[in-house]
């Protein structure tokens, strides 16, 4: 009766059961702790998004990793949440990385194509050459370079986006960037 007593209070952990392939026991899983992870995970990430893809990633590695569960190291929540704050680090790490290679890819291009829109006094002739050497550079790349380039710098799309749009994996668009991009600066360094 006692037993009895402390499960009506304390919910007994769900865990060893996921870990033998429980379904139900993993979706009373779900529904017991996934409010308060996508809480914690939007106070972490601060975007709606990437909190419920990041609280799915903590459940895919609960059900997969479930049997490194230990019941005398804490409780299922307690350690459902180590498991999403640590995604949920990751995330805002990955995101500052991609953000940082942007900002840099940004930079490199705006210095490529600086001199496009000079408001520097320059006479009309030198900026009608650099202007030809730019369309000339862009034209002699592939096509595909060429496009993800426009995407990105001129409708200001992300990687990510690009990928997205042209149904793409995003490590063969940031390929296709960072080729494009060499190429154009090899063909306009006199214009440096």
């Amino acid at each position: 009766m006692i037993a009895a007593m402390n499960t009506s209070f304390e919910p007994s952990s769900l865990l060893p059961a996921v870990a033998h392939g429980d379904m139900a026991a993993f979706e009373q899983l779900y529904d017991r702790h996934s409010s308060t992870l996508y809480a914690l995970l939007l106070r972490i990430l601060s975007n709606a998004d990437d909190a419920q893809e990041v609280l799915q990633e903590t459940f895919v590695k609960a059900w997969t990793n479930a049997k490194m569960f230990d019941a005398v190291r804490g409780s299922d929540v307690a350690w459902l949440i180590s498991i999403a704050r640590s995604r949920g680090i990751d995330r805002l790490r990955s995101r500052k990385i991609r953000g940082d290679r942007e900002d840099e890819a940004g930079r490199e291009l705006s210095g490529s194509f600086g001199f496009i829109d000079k408001r520097t006094g320059a006479d009309d002739a030198i900026q009608s050459e650099e202007r030809s050497a730019v369309r000339s550079a862009l034209a002699e790349l592939p096509e595909a370079q060429r496009v993800a380039l426009a995407l990105a710098y001129f409708e200001g799309l992300t990687q990510s986006e690009i990928a997205e749009r042209l149904g793409e994996p995003l490590g063969t668009i940031k390929t296709r960037m960072q080729l494009g991009m060499k190429k154009l600066r090899e063909r306009l360094k006199a214009f440096r």
